[in-house]
């Protein structure tokens, strides 16, 4: 029996859900992801969902359907969130 194993994700790639939800992802110092909806990301807002450590995607603790496998990878990135002018 095969270990599960989180999908690897791009730092500010742009997924998809299959019911047409985009996210944005951010890797986390723990391991793991947090992700945005785009609107959230562009102006700091909090994510929306957060993986745990087999790819299950959380929301507020709680676990549903959803995992890192079921993204779709829109070939997006979303821009840096860097509040510098420079």
């Amino acid at each position: 029996m095969k270990p599960n194993m989180m999908q690897n994700l791009r730092e500010r790639g742009i997924y998809s859900l299959s019911d047409g939800r985009e996210f944005v992802v951010h890797a986390v110092f723990r391991g793991g992801y947090v992700f945005y909806t785009p609107e959230d990301w562009d102006f700091f807002g909090p994510h929306a969902f957060e993986s745990d450590a087999e790819g299950h995607l959380r929301w507020s603790g709680q676990s549903n359907l959803w995992r890192t496998e079921d993204l779709i990878d829109t070939t997006r990135t979303a821009r840096s969130r860097s509040r510098s002018h420079t």
